[in-house]
């Protein structure tokens, strides 16, 4: 792998600050990065969870930038876009960006030099390269099924409605790179990209019809307009899915959480099972 690779990797802590760790410790164990200039920020928005101080120490130890967004604690989808276009437009020098979620983690060895692998021998034309995103509760891959981009819904579901401005709407999801977990190669093209248009969601209307475009979709189809598509990876990463913005779930994400940090800090590695399937999703399929 070349030396001269430079990645600038980010994630946004928004009271995750246990899920940003658990991110991190399987990144670090399961990744051989010794080859790539690695440069780690997270970006907060003034996290208050009863865990940031324990998440700072790590962060010091592991000699991880913690930089603050100059956002609110309150919920609001587009400050993830934002917080990324901020990133990219401070850091102009490197290779490559990789956009990670906080409440991921890493399940496959090697999973971010065989995505600069996989992009670096793509064709050129080709801007980012996504991983395959493992629903932890949903038990299957929810973006990039089969290596194919987009959300991965089971064929012959019903699509949903969605009501703006008191109109009902057909909602058309819009395919994506996922932010979920990426990789973009630095180019003057895609840093214009973002900052023309944004990485924040958007809406387009049709008669009858609303077409999302979810953070990083936009970005994605004007990439699309200029010949540059991405690819998804064959490594697939884990995700607990809504951590920030469904806090009505967030009860058994944090006790899953804790299941596997405890595991990390005590240096007992990923052997449990639940590191890959979670326990929900077994008893479902014993149901079956």
């Amino acid at each position: 792998m070349a030396a001269s690779l430079h990645i600038c990797v980010v994630t946004v802590n928004h009271n995750t600050s246990h899920f940003v760790e658990l991110m991190l410790r399987t990144l670090f164990l399961t990744n051989d990065i010794t080859a790539i200039r690695f440069e780690m920020t997270v970006f907060d928005n003034q996290s208050d969870d009863a865990h940031g101080d324990e998440l700072r120490i790590y962060l010091a130890d592991q000699h991880v930038a913690c930089v603050q967004t100059g956002f609110d604690t309150s919920i609001a989808g587009e400050k993830h876009g934002v917080a990324f276009a901020n990133f990219i437009r401070d850091r102009p020098e490197c290779t490559h960006y990789l956009f990670l979620d906080a409440d991921i983690w890493f399940i496959e060895p090697d999973t971010i030099p065989t995505m600069v692998y996989e992009l670096t021998n793509a064709p050129s034309t080709t801007f980012a390269n996504q991983a395959r995103i493992l629903g932890y509760y949903a038990g299957r891959v929810i973006e990039g099924r089969d290596g194919i981009a987009g959300t991965g819904a089971f064929d012959g579901q019903p699509p949903s409605m969605v009501t703006l401005w008191d109109r009902a709407y057909t909602q058309v999801v819009m395919p994506r790179c996922s932010p979920v977990c990426s990789l973009v190669a630095n180019t003057p093209l895609f840093r214009r990209v973002v900052e023309t248009v944004g990485l924040t969601p958007a809406y387009r209307f049709g008669v009858s019809e609303a077409f999302f475009y979810d953070t990083f979709s936009l970005m994605t189809q004007v990439m699309a307009t200029h010949g540059q598509p991405f690819i998804v990876s064959a490594k697939t990463i884990n995700h607990f899915t809504q951590a920030t913005y469904m806090p009505e779930h967030r009860d058994a994400k944090d006790r899953d959480c804790w299941l596997l940090l405890d595991d990390l800090r005590a240096g007992r590695g990923m052997s449990q099972e639940n590191f890959y399937e979670s326990d929900w999703v077994k008893q479902q399929r014993q149901q079956h």
